[in-house]
């Protein structure tokens, strides 16, 4: 009898490893602005998403900072310029197309924070 319990539960447990879960990106930037900074993410939109979101927020207290999203098409679908004093709050929502995204932001003498990310929930 026991041997037939650890059976079925050894095939329930396989039958769940084995099942392929929705896989959630989270990516992006979170850290301070410095005086001529850079920051440049590359993400790989590989499954099948609807929607991607660019979400987060950037203040801006010294110089200026310019944001841009690009889809994998190489259009620029979200850009920015920030010149201090600024905050920015960013809510987007953009069709997700399969291949490379890229995020970027410059700082032009900048001081600040930037938490902006590329995500799929």
């Amino acid at each position: 009898m026991n041997k037939y319990i650890i059976l079925i539960f050894s095939s329930f447990l396989a039958i769940i490893a084995s099942c392929e879960g929705e896989s959630f990106i989270n990516f992006g930037f979170d850290s301070p602005i410095n005086k001529d900074s850079k920051g440049l993410l590359v993400v790989d939109i590989s499954q099948h998403d609807e929607r991607l979101f660019l979400s987060g927020y950037i203040s801006l207290s010294e110089g200026k900072l310019e944001v841009i999203l690009m889809n994998p098409n190489g259009v620029t679908v979200f850009s920015k310029t920030l010149v201090a004093p600024d905050e920015l709050r960013v809510n987007e929502t953009f069709e997700a197309t399969r291949g490379y995204w890229k995020l970027e932001y410059t700082s032009s003498h900048g001081k600040g924070y930037i938490d902006l990310h590329i995500s799929n929930f």
